[in-house]
């Protein structure tokens, strides 16, 4: 934590001295089906300046302030993330965190940013696939923006300018895993995805989590090339599974869950392209090892299968103002075996985005239908721009299908808010 104390205390004296100082703050106000309310206020400063010629730094500071501890009942132990990424909460109800602090160096022909950082792989809507060098953080679900959402980290990451295109290299000693919605939190997971008899009394082991930061350390690596009119990318991570596997061993008929982190080579592609008012964007990715539960307890009730991963989107900009997405996402086990999951997962999206009077006005639905269960997520918006630095908004999040399913698990947590956001 000595870190994240240092750049804190930084924090109070760079406002002086930096060139760049922007503070957004928002203020947002939630009602739930369950007639429950959270009011939500965010301050968000962001610090650029220069060190020396080559060299810059960037620093952002969120604290937010919540008007109940649904989100984060208590003060989380946040065991996910690793010491050095967590936040501080000055109660059950208030928090702050360094979201990104890094220094960026320019060379001839390559560019170094060195610190606390989010790397964005993929260009998917609404659900991610490609772009997994950051963890997340689900305490919302998948509800909040990505930008928001994604846990930045410290790394390293160096991107050399190639006659043939851009190559950026990751190492990652940041350990920080997913961070999941903690026991009695609005947006616990409940739907029995481990396989769990309902019946059946069950403990659950400390997690076996990644910690050393040079043996556990992620590396990546990511070629950028724009040929024939396609903009394309070849990425490779090797990593840890950032959603834990959960091993069962029965023992005096009580189930024990013994939750541990798995390594994995992540390979991976994309490719855009315009064709017209048409935009085709598609993502590739292989896992070579994913470890999926099973309906019986052989093998710790675990089995792991090679995995083939996609998304086809198509855009369409042919209406003046107008814009409209759709996506196909699918999943599929390579190896046989008797999951939990369907071994094809197919998922749909559909992104519908209109603005008026010059952009001030904009309305957008994106839907996602999960095939395999039937299940929905609608998501409504309408935004004001009220003038250059000020806007308010309205939004709805609504959710359809069974208690069992991923997105009807929260069928009673339909919820509409309003929101404002002020730029300093």
């Amino acid at each position: 934590m000595r870190v994240v104390y240092f750049c804190l205390l930084a924090f109070v004296a760079m406002p002086i001295i930096a060139a760049e100082t922007t503070i957004i703050v928002d203020a947002e106000q939630v009602w739930s089906r369950n007639a429950s309310q959270i009011g939500n206020l965010s301050a968000r400063i962001e610090l650029a300046d220069s060190v020396t010629q080559n060299t810059a730094f960037t620093m952002i500071v969120r604290a937010q302030a919540f008007s109940s501890d649904q989100h984060y009942p208590g003060q989380p132990d946040q065991a996910e993330l690793s010491p050095v990424s967590r936040r501080i909460y000055v109660d059950s109800f208030v928090e702050l965190e360094l979201r990104e602090f890094y220094f960026d160096t320019d060379f001839e022909k390559a560019n170094l940013r060195l610190g606390k950082q989010q790397v964005v792989w993929g260009q998917a809507d609404g659900l991610k696939l490609l772009d997994v060098v950051n963890p997340q953080d689900f305490s919302l679900f998948i509800l909040d923006d990505f930008d928001e959402s994604r846990i930045p980290i410290w790394m390293l990451n160096l991107e050399l300018f190639l006659p043939v295109g851009d190559l950026q290299i990751l190492w990652i000693p940041d350990t920080s895993t997913h961070s999941l919605a903690s026991t009695g939190a609005t947006f616990e997971m409940t739907a029995p995805f481990a396989g769990i008899p309902a019946d059946l009394p069950y403990s659950i082991e400390p997690v076996d989590r990644p910690n050393n930061i040079i043996l556990d350390s992620d590396f990546g690596t990511r070629l950028s090339l724009f040929t024939g009119g396609w903009d394309i990318t070849l990425n490779y991570l090797y990593h840890y599974d950032d959603f834990p596997v959960v091993r069962r061993q029965l023992v005096a008929n009580e189930l024990i869950l013994s939750p541990a982190y798995e390594r994995t080579h992540t390979i991976g592609a994309s490719a855009s392209n315009a064709f017209g008012d048409f935009i085709f964007r598609s993502e590739f990715v292989f896992n070579t090892n994913k470890y999926i539960n099973t309906n019986s307890l052989l093998n710790d009730g675990i089995d792991d299968s090679a995995e083939l991963a996609y998304v086809f989107g198509i855009d369409w900009t042919g209406l003046t103002d107008t814009f409209v997405s759709m996506q196909l996402f699918q999943s599929i086990l390579l190896d046989d075996g008797d999951y939990v999951r369907d071994r094809t997962d197919t998922t749909l999206t559909l992104l519908l985005r209109r603005s008026f009077m010059n952009e001030v006005l904009k309305l957008e639905l994106l839907a996602i239908h999960h095939q395999n269960e039937g299940d929905n997520l609608f998501r409504l918006s309408a935004d004001y721009e009220m003038t250059s630095n000020t806007s308010i908004g309205v939004f709805g999040d609504f959710f359809d299908g069974e208690p069992n399913e991923l997105f009807g698990q929260f069928n009673h947590m339909d919820r509409i808010g309003f929101k404002i956001t002020v730029g300093i």
